[in-house]
């Protein structure tokens, strides 16, 4: 006798019954989860379910073939629920129902459609239950080996839908943040300049000789904050400075982004020197958690550091060697910009940045990172903080310049006003609002608008800013690496593929030939605003990171910038309408080599489905 198929009629139903509850979970996912971040746990909790059904159906129609003899529906279903487990899922089915008829009065034109297949999803699934009952044999159990892969697969499935989750939708502005924008607020008046004086930071050696200067100079308190931070000599520089400020009795808070707190800090015995010290304290904004997938691509991407109430650094900056000092390797070009609180006032621009900081600090998803006194007691975090005692001896000695008081008066330039630009601090996709700011200005322009940007990884809406802005300034330009100059083989590829939208909006590129990869986030308008940070014009600055931009209005702080903006464009090939290239005497195109052409093409041909978290 033949034996009996699997009913393959049945398992479709069945697969559709879950299907249909698992994309109208998404879509409420999506829609309420925007303004609803708790939502979003329920939601992916109920998500891994239905996925965690759905690859053991998969595994156990594998291993069935055409042995089968029992109905197909019934051992997959009469193997899964257990007692009262059917009515459990059934009741998220009820739940997910309840909660889109709430929803319909806010969204009718969604949320029809959204109904129609979690009610769809009911009925079928009290169908199988019934049909389920009716069946009195009992399958093998799974071995283990198999359960292990369904759970494998079962998580990956959660962990990619999680990711992708955090990046979808994408919010729009909102007319309150519009009607609250006034671009002529960030402009002061001669009768009453700022307090505040600035002085942009070009030089990466510079930049570190800064750095320690501040530091070294401290006497109540410190706060710093930084994407990256990293054990290399840079790294160890600055961590030994803030050791030796800690150890005079400053106090000294730092928060790092959760990836750079897993990859680079995570059993370092250099960070546990500083996470137990009585005077230091260190926090972790949005830690890794692979059982939260859908907080993974929340990053902070804020540098500054804050000394006293006397000045601060903020600017585009990593906290290594690749953006700080002058040793051999590999390096990157990027600014940041010095303020100088002149006489200790109350109005300065310093205390927005504070104000910022704090909000960060007290977020509950930035965690206190190791901070227990016992630490600092085993013997290699001993050896690390001996070490970092005698490279800093070392550092003064060979820079004698950062161990002399700075002269911040003579070295900074007067401003007129100074304001802080920021996304808003959740893990979650953010409004775009440093992005709506920067181009609010942009387009108030008089005469002249330059944008300095290392990536350009773009959508719609902001195709259709640059294009506003195009239209609406007289001289636009936009100043990126370009494909065989980038040091992101992702953005590279981006930018390739993308590259006639780009040109399209009409604003005139220039594409950077220098031979080092640049990292420099800044725009200069007209001849009185100067715009430095860490935003990059690509959709994770817009959406995903946290970002600063300063906003300056300085006529002698926008002369320094120009000038120093307009040596990289010196080395830039221009883009022409018809996308040809002229390069100026002394520009050649950079050679792309075999390498880093796979890299390009291979990374971005594998990603470029996730170009708006990446």
């Amino acid at each position: 006798m033949s034996e009996k198929r699997p009913n393959r009629k049945k398992t479709a139903r069945y697969l559709f019954a879950n299907l249909a509850a698992l994309l109208a979970a998404a879509i409420s996912a999506l829609m309420l989860g925007r303004q609803y971040p708790l939502m979003r746990e329920f939601f992916l909790l109920f998500l891994f379910s239905e996925l965690f059904t759905l690859c053991r159906i998969f595994v156990i129609q594998g291993k069935s073939g055409n042995s089968q003899k029992r109905d197909y529906i019934g051992k997959c279903l009469t193997d899964w629920i257990t007692a009262g487990e059917e009515q459990k899922l059934l009741a998220a089915r009820m739940f997910f129902l309840f909660v889109q008829i709430l929803l319909l009065a806010k969204r009718p034109d969604f949320f029809k459609a959204n109904i129609i297949i979690v009610i769809g999803s009911i009925i079928l699934f009290i169908l199988l239950i019934l049909r389920q009952r009716r069946i009195s044999a009992t399958p093998k159990k799974l071995k283990t080996s198999t359960k292990i892969k369904i759970a494998a697969a079962s998580y990956l499935l959660y962990l990619i839908l999680g990711v992708l989750i955090s990046g979808f939708p994408q919010p729009k502005i909102s007319d309150e943040y519009k009607k609250s924008f006034q671009p002529e607020t960030f402009f002061g008046s001669t009768d009453n300049p700022a307090k505040d004086r600035a002085v942009v930071l070009e030089d990466n050696s510079r930049a570190l000789i800064e750095r320690v200067r501040m530091i070294r100079g401290a006497k109540d308190r410190i706060i710093l904050s930084t994407f990256d931070f990293r054990t290399d000599l840079s790294g160890k520089t600055l961590l030994a400075a803030l050791l030796d400020a800690a150890d005079r009795g400053v106090s000294v808070k730092i928060v790092v982004d959760g990836v750079c707190g897993l990859l680079r800090m995570e059993q370092n015995p250099y960070f546990f020197a500083l996470s137990s010290h009585e005077n230091i304290e260190i926090r972790i904004y949005n830690r890794i958690n692979p059982l939260i997938p859908w907080r993974l691509m929340g990053r902070l991407h804020d540098k500054y550091l804050i000394v006293d109430t006397t000045a601060y650094i903020l600017g585009g900056r990593n906290s290594f060697s690749y953006f700080l000092g002058d040793w051999p390797g590999h390096k990157n070009y990027d600014r940041d910009v010095l303020v100088y609180n002149a006489n200790g006032s109350a109005e300065s621009s310093l205390y927005q940045v504070e104000s910022y900081f704090n909000e960060i600090w007290n977020l509950k998803y930035t965690r206190t990172f190791h901070n227990r006194k016992s630490i600092g007691k085993r013997a290699c975090v001993k050896r690390a903080a001996e070490e970092l005692r005698e490279l800093y001896t070392q550092y003064l000695a060979d820079y004698q310049e950062a161990a002399s008081p700075a002269d911040y008066e003579a070295m900074t330039f007067p401003t007129k006003k100074i304001m802080l630009l920021a996304n808003p601090t959740t893990a979650y996709a953010k409004e775009p609002t440093v992005f709506y700011a920067l181009t609010k200005l942009m387009k108030q322009a008089r005469e002249s608008v330059t944008i300095h940007t290392p990536y350009i990884i773009a959508n719609d809406f902001m195709y259709d800013a640059f294009a506003e802005i195009a239209a609406a300034v007289p001289e636009a330009r936009m100043m990126t690496n370009s494909v065989a100059n980038n040091g992101n083989p992702f953005g590279a590829g981006d930018y390739r593929a993308n590259f006639d939208k780009i040109r399209a909006t009409g604003i005139q590129l220039l594409e950077y030939e220098g031979g080092v990869s640049y990292h420099g986030k800044s725009i200069v308008i007209d001849d009185d605003l100067s715009i430095v940070g860490s935003f990059n014009m690509d959709m994770r600055s817009v959406y995903l990171d946290t970002e600063l931009m300063l906003v300056i209005d300085s006529k002698e702080v926008n002369a320094q910038l120009r000038d120093l903006l307009y040596r990289y464009e010196k080395e830039c090939a221009i883009v022409q309408m018809d996308g040809s290239r002229i390069f100026p005497d002394g520009v050649s195109p950079q050679e792309i080599s075999s390498k880093k052409k796979f890299n390009i093409e291979v990374l971005y041909n594998l990603l470029r489905w996730a170009r708006r978290l990446l």
